[in-house]
């Protein structure tokens, strides 16, 4: 699966029914270009990244690149930069990397993680970062499908490099079995941290998450 993500924030002073409309909108801006997708507000409490999600979900690039000359996509995008509803959009596109499958009924909410490379990384660690991120789903129980890609197009506040998306069984799995995993801080967190030798991501982490029905990582599996 290949998957367009718009992580928006906001404007100021946009109340509860203008933002409950903008999700209504987005919801049918975003069917008209795909049958899969998520696009909703973000869950309490909030990560960075900003308050709404739209993730649109293709078969593959080729298919993502024809949608993206039709007005459908033109509309979509137009939603989620509208200045008069959106303080800011951070935009990435990326394929399906490594995947890790292992449900396709059950699952209460998908994250997002994205983030940039710092100038200077040691492409050693650069590697040794993408081997570990996948082997996150063997030690955090909850932690059903996730997938790991580059980046191949972006905009936004940063050069945006690496997508790391889960499944997990309920949001709690996100906000307290993984992030307090001892794999997370030994094997992970490392390379996400400035203090460290093996810091190899830039520091503006966006890592917004959301309900969903279905896992949908499943889709096109």
């Amino acid at each position: 699966m290949f998957s367009a993500v718009f992580a928006v924030t906001f404007a100021e002073g946009m109340d509860d029914a203008a933002k409950t409309q903008f999700v209504a909108d987005a919801n049918a801006a975003a069917a008209a270009v795909s049958d899969v997708y998520l696009a909703d507000k973000v869950l309490e409490p909030p990560m960075p990244g900003g308050d709404f999600v739209c993730e649109v979900g293709f078969a593959d690039q080729a298919a993502y690149e024809a949608a993206k000359g039709g007005a459908a996509w033109g509309d979509l995008k137009a939603l989620m930069t509208d200045p008069s509803k959106v303080a800011n959009c951070e935009f990435l596109a990326y394929g399906e990397g490594d995947l890790l499958l292992q449900e396709k009924e059950n699952s209460t909410c998908h994250r997002i993680l994205f983030f940039s490379i710092r100038e200077g990384a040691d492409p050693e660690m650069i590697a040794k970062m993408e081997a570990h991120m996948n082997d996150m789903a063997d030690h955090v129980p909850g932690l059903r499908n996730c997938k790991f890609a580059r980046v191949v197009e972006s905009e936004g506040t940063d050069e945006w490099a690496y997508a790391y998306e889960c499944d997990f069984d309920e949001p709690m799995s996100f906000l307290g079995k993984y992030m307090t995993t001892p794999f997370h801080f030994l094997y992970v967190d490392k390379f996400f941290e400035p203090a460290c030798a093996e810091w190899v991501a830039g520091t503006n982490l966006c890592t917004p998450y959301m309900a969903q029905e279905k896992p949908f990582l499943a889709n096109f599996a």
